[in-house]
């Protein structure tokens, strides 16, 4: 979080985390449809992610502006360091499942990076806003929200089931993710 107290500006950074092909990609770029916000990607010539994805959100919260700087990182394990590097100075992270049940695994590892990556960033995982997307909810072998839940969510932290390449669930997630960020943001300037 970085606070301009001249401009009454503060910024917040969101990562979508979560393993390869999850779908987090998609999710911003839904959202930037959606939202009407520019969306910066790197070309890769495929559909993989290889450094980040960006975007903006603005919110006014009183006479304050909430700027979100919104980011994808890499799922693939080449890419861990970049993962790391995108994930400093985060303020919030969307972590994106895919609900497939031959993904399951791969989603518990990854969550549990998660908590791994914080720590190695300063980030305290009990003190980082988290939201769990259950994406790709539409698919034919896709696990039952409560599977999800029980095997992934151990924490009972918030959690959306999202079809994001229609953009079900993406806004929904986001909107989920703001609402604590600027709880968190209202608690502290009182």
């Amino acid at each position: 979080m970085i606070v301009d107290v001249a401009k009454k500006v503060i910024r917040l950074k969101v990562v979508y985390y979560g393993p390869s092909m999850s779908g987090k990609t998609t999710n911003l770029e839904k959202l930037s449809a959606l939202n009407g916000l520019k969306l910066t990607k790197i070309d890769t010539k495929g559909d993989r992610t290889l450094v980040f994805d960006f975007s903006t959100k603005t919110v006014q919260v009183g006479d304050i502006t909430a700027s979100f700087a919104i980011y994808t990182v890499p799922g693939q394990e080449i890419y861990k360091d970049m993962r790391i590097t995108v994930l400093r100075g985060v303020d919030g992270v969307v972590f994106v499942a895919d609900a497939q049940e031959h993904r399951l695994g791969e989603n518990i590892k990854f969550f549990n990076l998660l908590k791994e990556d914080l720590n190695k960033v300063g980030k305290r995982y009990e003190e980082v806003p988290v939201v769990i997307q259950y994406n790709k909810m539409d698919l034919p072998n896709a696990l039952p929200f409560e599977v999800l839940e029980e095997k992934i969510n151990k924490d009972r932290l918030p959690s959306v089931c999202a079809i994001a390449i229609n953009g079900e669930g993406v806004v929904e997630t986001f909107d989920l993710l703001e609402g604590l960020l600027i709880s968190k943001l209202e608690r502290m300037i009182g």
